[in-house]
């Protein structure tokens, strides 16, 4: 590719969303996206900024636009590509140490600065700089491995003014050293330098697979434009058939013209030789009477004797002649009816364009994410045109096949439904990840190969008492609320001390979160509490009447519900909250409802009203069902995603299989449902269908024991974790 084309997608890529240009001192928000630092301030309304690529909604800090953190990645590439340009010629080059009009001759890119003749000379005198790797200027554009060191100067403490020399793991934030002593006592921390390479070797590591998908990029790239040299070969090819079909289509109907006008020319010959025939006739028959008319006039003017002699010899020729007259058919034989009748329907499909099934459109149904080892599983799969219509014909070559952690591929038995759609169905004894394959025709369906996490069956009646307390030293409140992260944390709400905590995979504290009050990042009785994908944290803040959104180190990153009240997207004492398929489903506990906002803040729609009382928490099961837990009517209602009530779980009581209660909800990876009920002092647990299963805890202050159970989490190791409310402590159990 010419250095031009290069550097004309370097510039597409390295421009700003808003202005089309280079990014001019980017700065990116809390959802990542990058902006030029002007843009974002003529985005500024009402000390907030809308997202333009993902509508988040952004509290601009205290200090301005300028506070937001700086993108010093997209700082460094537009750095190189202006040094590049510069090299190409696309933009002047001045000495960057002087102001005199000498040519430039050489670059230095210790210093990321380039050099006329009499600067280059005292720059490799300068001791500072003597021992710079200078690059002569003709030498640039072959010399492709140069790296810029940056030249931004040390960034400083916003509270004691000195250099940040320190970086806080815990924080993930760099700081000066009194910020070690003080807000970030206890914390792991060490010198930049220390932490530097430690951390450059992390991001080695995560950045590893880039060569690899560099490869696999332009694998994918060579593939994609052979096929598409393909597609448009065969496109060709069919173009000569098509024209071939419908020539030969033509030359029939000539043909097929040709004998109908055949059959119209015999038909008229045979009818023509019967009324010729006829006329013969009629005209022998003309002649004869016309004889006999002159013979009537020569017996009239003959003499007595005359007429008397040929009297027998007239009334024999009369006799004959009126015999043959009565047997004369005197009406034509034939008639001129005739019809060529054509067809009166549109004219017949001669031939069907049939592009087959387009794997890149097709779609697999119901294949779950985790399954049970042994288990049986069917999902559907779905062929479809290219332009996204069902395939309405059988017969596609569809494979699917199964390939354990170990690398062992098993095919996978599929049913064709003669109707575009395929039922595979498989049970594996491989525990671990299983990537499941699908094809049509040869090509992998959208998304295949899909991951599948096999478990072994959990033991949910082997529920050991609990192992640990966790109850921060003594000093947490009355937590209600849990959650688990993919990294194993466990964050705790607590509803006394208006405050989340957060615990490691070990169960020491890490950090807290918020603290009374109803400002941003603050909590006014915190309940419900949730992880997405990317490990944000969704915090129910009950008495403020919204719902708070945090990243992973958990600063504020946005908040669902307009204000208490009943409107659409306004909240009333929201209690539990879920996050599925973009969506944030909240239990609107005094609207008695559940109120659903898409992922990126607006309002989405309302699930339940008129069916649930006091809805406590949410949760979303392994068949994409709503559960919704309501204390009121003790028991859990089911929903569609879409608001269509299905069926409900429990009847009010303490016996087996009842509900007394219930405020808390979760779901594991296998379907099993697990429920806090506040006043039986239990956690009950159902299977996926709905089928109870067992419930440990009881009443009292002993450990197994609860004073009210209010929140449930599973950590991805298994360990289970209870809120004990008025117990003022969370259990961890485990199963044998």
């Amino acid at each position: 590719m010419a250095a031009k084309e290069v550097l004309k997608k370097a510039t597409l890529n390295l421009s700003c969303p808003v202005c089309y240009q280079v990014f001019k001192n980017p700065k990116y928000l809390p959802c990542y996206h990058s902006y030029c630092e002007e843009c974002l301030e003529k985005m500024v309304k009402q000390s907030k900024i809308t997202c333009p690529e993902c509508r988040m909604e952004v509290i601009v800090p205290a200090g301005g636009v300028k506070e937001l953190a700086s993108n010093f990645l997209i700082n460094r590439l537009v750095d190189e590509l202006i040094l590049k340009r510069k090299v190409e010629g696309e933009e002047e080059v001045r000495c960057d140490n002087c102001d005199e009009d000498d040519p430039v001759v050489t670059f230095c890119p210790d210093c990321g600065l380039f050099f006329c003749h009499v600067c280059n000379e005292t720059h490799k005198r300068a001791k500072a700089s003597r021992d710079h790797d200078i690059v002569p200027l003709t030498e640039m554009k072959s010399k492709q491995d140069i790296v810029i060191q940056p030249k931004a100067k040390a960034p400083m403490c916003k509270k004691h003014d000195i250099e940040l020399l320190f970086y806080c793991e815990t924080c993930e934030e760099l700081v000066c050293m009194y910020c070690t002593v003080k807000d970030h006592a206890g914390h792991e921390h060490d010198t930049v330098k220390l932490m530097a390479s430690k951390h450059r070797n992390e991001l080695k590591d995560l950045t590893a697979p880039v060569e690899e998908m560099i490869t696999d990029l332009s694998q994918a790239h060579d593939n994609i434009e052979k096929m598409r040299k393909m597609i448009i070969q065969r496109g060709e090819q069919v173009d000569n058939e098509i024209d071939q079909h419908y020539n030969e289509l033509v030359k029939r109907l000539m043909e097929q013209k040709e004998q109908t006008k055949q059959q119209a020319h015999n038909a008229v010959s045979q009818k023509d030789k019967a009324m010729m025939k006829q006329l013969q006739e009629v005209e022998h028959a003309q002649a004869e009477v016309l004889s006999m008319k002159e013979l009537k006039g020569v017996v009239e003017k003959s003499s007595d004797q005359e007429a008397l002699s040929a009297k027998k010899q007239v009334i024999d020729r009369m006799q004959q002649l009126t015999t043959k007259y009565k047997k004369l058919n005197t009406q034509p034989v034939q008639s001129a009816t005739m019809e060529f009748v054509s067809t009166k329907q549109p004219l017949p499909q001669f031939g069907q364009l049939f592009t087959h099934v387009d794997p890149a459109v097709s779609e697999i149904v119901n294949l779950p994410n985790n399954i049970l080892v042994g288990e049986k599983v069917e999902f559907t799969i779905i062929t479809k045109y290219h332009n996204g219509h069902h395939c309405s014909r059988c017969g596609s070559q569809v494979s699917v096949q199964l390939e354990s952690n170990s690398g062992e591929v098993t095919a996978v038995q599929v049913r064709d439904n003669n109707d575009g759609s395929y039922v595979a169905s498989f049970a594996t004894r491989t525990v671990g990840k299983v990537k499941v394959s699908v094809s049509a025709n040869g090509q992998q369906i959208k998304g295949s190969p899909y991951t599948v996490n096999v478990t072994p069956p959990s033991d949910y009646t082997k529920v050991t008492k609990p192992s640990k307390i966790v109850n921060n030293g003594g000093s947490m409140g009355q937590p209600w609320g849990l959650a688990c992260g993919k990294n194993g944390v466990l964050a705790v709400a607590d509803n006394t001390n208006h405050c989340v905590y957060v615990f490691d995979g070990q169960d020491n504290l890490i950090k807290k979160i918020g603290s009374h009050g109803s400002g941003i990042g603050q909590f006014n009785d915190p309940c419900g509490i949730t992880f997405d994908c990317n490990d944000h944290l969704y915090v129910a803040d009950r008495l403020n009447h919204r719902v708070q959104k945090f990243d992973v180190s958990g600063n504020y990153m946005f908040q669902y519900g307009g204000g208490k009240g009943s409107q659409d997207g306004q909240l009333n004492g929201p209690r539990g909250v879920t996050v599925h398929d973009g969506r944030l489903y909240v239990a609107d506990r005094e609207n008695c409802r559940i109120s659903v906002f898409q992922i990126d803040g607006p309002f989405c729609c309302i699930i339940g009203k008129g069916n649930v009382s006091w809805p406590y928490d949410v949760a979303v099961n392994v068949n994409n069902q709503l559960l919704v837990a309501d204390m009121d009517s003790d028991c859990v209602h089911t929903f569609t995603l879409d608001g269509r009530y299905i069926t409900k779980l429990g009847t009010r009581g303490s016996g087996v299989g009842q509900l007394l209660n219930p405020v808390g909800l979760l779901v594991d990876l296998n379907g099993f449902i697990f429920i806090a009920e506040y006043n039986n002092h239990r956690v009950s647990v159902f299977n996926k269908d709905g089928k109870y299963i067992h419930h440990f805890g009881s009443r009292g202050r002993n450990d197994g024991q609860f004073q009210c159970c209010t929140g449930v989490a599973i950590s991805p190791d298994h360990k289970i974790y209870v809120s004990d409310y008025n117990g003022k402590r969370v259990q961890i159990f485990l199963v044998n």
